[in-house]
């Protein structure tokens, strides 16, 4: 009797075992068609250096970079460190930032902290640029940004809000609130 009696707890157990691992999976188990997900979704490089040439093999700029890791997903870059030189006849354009951001197309670079530009030739006096949320369109070879700016070079200090910055002619256009301090 004692042993019919366990039996029947048991088979009972085991029957409500299944109707509830049933019920589980009919309403609450997450659908899914794979059984796992990938652990990455991209790849990262060490020690980068990319050279981008033109159609007559002139390398028109450098990207260096302890680190770069590239998402699959979204196809967007990101870059650990950058220093992107931006190489001209008359002299080159130098960028280093904490991170930077190529885009899908590798059309635009995009610096969303703290970013300083210099520009040094043997032609023109040495300029020193900072601001940060810049982006950079490789094809026209302009930048634009809507934050701070400030801009030194011997004798001249200008300040100001937002700016499109013309590389190929050394233009810079300040948009708001700008301020200029001379020296003689």
């Amino acid at each position: 009797m004692l042993e019919k009696s366990r039996l029947t707890q048991l088979l009972i157990f085991g029957i409500l075992a299944i109707v509830s691992y049933a019920i589980y999976n009919k309403y609450y188990a997450p659908e899914s068609d794979t059984e796992y997900e990938p652990f990455t979704k991209g790849y990262s490089l060490e020690g980068v250096i990319i050279r981008n040439s033109n159609e007559s093999g002139e390398i028109t700029s450098t990207i260096e970079s302890p680190s770069m890791i590239h998402y699959a997903d979204t196809e967007l870059s990101e870059i650990k460190s950058p220093k992107y030189t931006m190489h001209q006849s008359d002299g080159d354009w130098v960028f280093t930032s904490v991170v930077g951001e190529i885009n899908k197309g590798q059309t635009t670079i995009y610096f969303p902290e703290l970013v300083d530009l210099s520009f040094d030739s043997e032609s023109t006096e040495a300029v020193a640029i900072q601001t940060s949320q810049l982006t950079i369109d490789l094809n026209e070879k302009t930048g634009v940004t809507d934050s701070k700016i400030s801009i030194k070079r011997p004798g001249l200090f200008l300040t100001g809000l937002g700016s499109v910055i013309n590389f190929t002619d050394q233009s810079i256009e300040i948009l708001e609130d700008m301020y200029a301090e001379f020296e003689n």
